[in-house]
C-alpha cells in the first residue's frame, strides 16, 4: 500500500489504518498556518519541508467560541464524545487523507468532505466520520479543515482597505476550502487519486459550503460532482427573513466593526495582535450579553458573487451531477418548518400583488390549521421546499440531480431522523455510535454508502452495493417524473405528487431573482 508519498511540498509518511488495506495521512498541510500577519488574510500556499513529514496525528481544530465536547448536550453525546481531548488553534489548515491505492498509478476517484457546524463550529474528525469505511469501497476520502466564525469570516472596513485590488475580501473559510480543492487537484495523484474525478460533499454548513464552491468561479473545472446534505440554501423572494440570506460586503463590514467595538477593541491592528483564545473569550461574553454573534458568508463580489439562490435562478453554476438530501425529522423542527396562521397567510398573499388570487386558488387555505399545514409542507418548509425547489430548477435546466429523504429509524431515544443522523449511514459508521443499531440499520448503511461511492466513481449513484447486490434504482428528479429515494429501513424509490404552490413560488422567485446580471 502507499504509505509514503511525494507531493509538491515534500515527502509525507502515512500510517496503516484500522483496515490494513487503507493508508491514512493525518494533518497534511495545504496552506501556511494563518497566524500572525496571516490572520484575516487569504490562505497562502503551504511551504516546502525538508526530509519526511510524519502524518500520524490530527491537527488542531479551528478556533471556536465553545470547545466541542465541553457541554452536556445532545450533540456532545452524539458527535463529540472525545472532542474535549483535542486542541483548538488558528493553525488549522490541514487535510486528512484516506487512500486504498496500492500505487500512484491507480487513478482512484476522490471524495472530498466538508464538515458542518454553522460555519462557527465542527471539525473534520468527529466520531460519526469514518473515512476508512468509505475508502474501503474504492474511493480516496479527503476531509477538509477550514477557518470558522470570527477567524474565518470577519469583514471590516480596514480589512477591505488592506486587501489588494481584485482579491477576495473576507470569506476566508471559503477561500481555505477552495485552496484545499486546488491542493487536492495538484497532489492527489501521488496518493493514487484521479484529479479529474473530484466529487465534493458537505452536510449542513458543509452543504452551504458546497453550494458556494460550485457557484464560485474560483474553482475552475476542478469539481465534477457534488452532494448537498441538509440542506439547500433557497429563497423565493416572498420571505421576511430568509434563512439563505447573505449580507452584502458593506453590511458585513458594519457588523464586524460593531462587534470589535462591543468587545472593547479600537481598531483592526489591535484585534490582530490579541491572543486568539482571548478573542474567543470576549466573543463568548459578548454573545451572552446580546444575541449570539455569527460570522458567515458575505457577497464579496469575487468569490461569492451573489447569493446561491440568485445563481440558481440564473443558471450560473456548473452543469455537474448533484445529489440533494434532507432528513425528514429535521424538517419538523420549529425553526425549519415555520409557523403560519390564517392571518399571516393572508398577509403573505399580499406580497404576490396581482397574482394574489391565483395563490389563493392554488393554496385553498381557509383556517389556521390549513395555513400551518401549508407552512409545514413542500411549498414552504425551509428544507423540504428549499431542496425540492432547487431540484425543480435543476431539472428545468436539463441538469441531472438526484433527490433523497432520510426517514430512517433511529434507536436509543425519540430524536427521530434528526439533523446529522444520516451521517452515521453515509459513512457506514454505526459501530462508532452509542446507539443500539441493529441489522436493518447496517443493511441501510451498506446501501447508502454504496450509492454515495457509486456516485463518486461514475457520477451516478446506481449500480451494486459493495457486497455485489443490485441497488434499488434511483432515478433523477425530473419535471415530469419527480423521483425521490426515501431511505426507510431500506432504500425505497418513490415519485412525489405535484405541488402547485411550490411551482407558484418558483415562478415568483424567478421574477425577483431571474435575469439579473452580475
Amino acid at each position: 500500500m502507499l504509505r509514503k508519498v511525494q507531493v509538491k511540498n515534500g515527502v509525507l509518511q502515512g500510517m496503516v489504518g484500522k483496515d490494513p488495506r487503507i493508508s491514512v495521512f493525518r494533518g497534511v498541510p495545504y496552506a501556511k498556518p494563518p497566524v500572525g500577519e496571516l490572520r484575516w488574510k487569504a490562505p497562502q500556499p503551504a511551504e516546502d519541508w525538508e526530509g519526511v513529514r510524519p502524518c500520524y496525528e490530527y491537527a488542531d481544530m479551528a478556533m471556536m467560541q465553545v470547545h466541542p465536547g465541553m457541554d452536556d448536550d445532545f450533540y456532545t453525546k452524539e458527535l463529540h464524545p472525545t472532542a474535549a481531548e483535542y486542541k483548538m488553534s488558528e493553525d488549522c489548515l490541514y487535510l486528512n487523507i484516506f487512500t486504498p491505492a496500492e500505487t500512484k498509478e491507480d487513478n482512484i476517484p476522490v471524495f472530498v468532505y466538508i464538515h458542518g457546524g454553522g460555519l462557527q463550529d465542527g471539525y473534520s474528525y468527529e466520531v460519526e466520520f469514518d473515512p476508512e469505511r468509505v475508502a474501503r469501497r474504492g474511493v480516496i476520502v479527503v476531509m477538509v479543515s477550514y477557518r470558522l466564525g470570527l477567524f474565518g469570516f470577519l469583514a471590516h472596513p480596514e480589512l477591505t482597505a488592506q486587501t489588494p485590488k481584485d482579491s477576495v475580501i473576507s470569506n476566508f473559510g471559503m477561500q481555505d476550502q477552495s485552496m484545499a480543492l486546488h491542493w487536492i487537484y495538484d497532489n492527489i495523484s501521488a496518493f493514487g487519486g484521479n484529479p479529474e474525478r473530484i466529487v465534493i460533499c458537505g452536510q449542513s454548513a458543509g452543504a452551504r459550503s458546497v453550494q458556494a464552491q460550485i457557484c464560485s468561479p474560483m474553482n475552475g473545472n476542478i469539481i465534477k460532482g457534488a452532494i448537498i446534505q441538509s440542506g439547500v440554501s433557497m429563497m423565493y423572494g416572498d420571505e421576511e427573513r430568509p434563512m439563505a440570506y447573505i449580507p452584502s460586503l458593506q453590511e458585513a463590514e458594519q457588523y464586524g466593526a460593531a462587534f470589535l467595538q462591543e468587545i472593547g477593541i479600537n481598531d483592526l491592528e489591535e484585534a490582530k495582535r490579541m491572543d486568539a483564545h482571548e478573542l474567543m473569550r470576549r466573543l463568548d461574553e459578548a454573545s451572552k450579553r446580546k444575541s449570539r454573534y455569527v460570522f458567515g458568508l458575505c457577497v464579496d463580489g469575487r468569490f461569492v458573487r451573489e447569493s446561491a439562490p440568485s445563481a440558481y435562478y440564473n443558471n450560473r453554476l456548473r452543469d455537474i451531477p448533484l445529489i440533494v438530501c434532507i432528513c425528514q425529522g429535521e424538517t419538523q423542527s420549529p425553526f425549519i418548518k415555520g409557523n403560519m396562521n390564517y392571518a399571516q397567510y393572508l398577509e403573505r398573499a399580499e406580497k404576490y400583488g396581482e397574482e394574489k388570487e391565483r395563490f389563493f386558488a392554488l393554496a385553498q387555505v381557509t383556517d389556521d390549521a390549513g395555513a400551518q399545514a401549508l407552512a409545514e409542507g413542500d411549498a414552504f418548509n425551509n428544507f423540504l421546499g428549499g431542496s425540492r425547489g432547487f431540484c425543480e430548477l435543476r431539472a428545468a435546466a436539463g441538469q441531472r440531480v438526484y433527490y433523497c429523504i432520510f426517514d430512517h429509524d433511529i434507536p436509543g431515544d425519540d430524536a427521530g431522523s434528526f439533523h446529522g443522523s444520516e451521517l452515521w449511514f453515509m459513512f457506514d459508521s454505526l459501530g462508532n455510535s452509542w446507539r443500539p443499531f441493529e441489522g436493518k440499520h447496517y443493511d441501510l448503511a451498506r446501501q447508502v454508502t454504496s450509492y454515495w461511492t457509486n456516485f463518486v466513481k461514475t457520477l451516478d449513484p446506481n449500480g451494486k452495493d459493495y457486497n455485489g447486490n443490485p441497488l434499488p434504482e434511483w432515478k433523477p428528479y425530473e419535471k415530469d417524473h419527480k423521483a425521490v429515494m426515501r431511505f426507510l429501513d431500506q432504500a425505497t424509490p418513490e415519485v412525489l405528487q405535484e405541488c402547485p404552490v411550490l411551482d407558484f413560488r418558483l415562478e415568483f422567485g424567478k421574477k425577483v431573482f431571474g435575469n439579473k446580471s452580475l
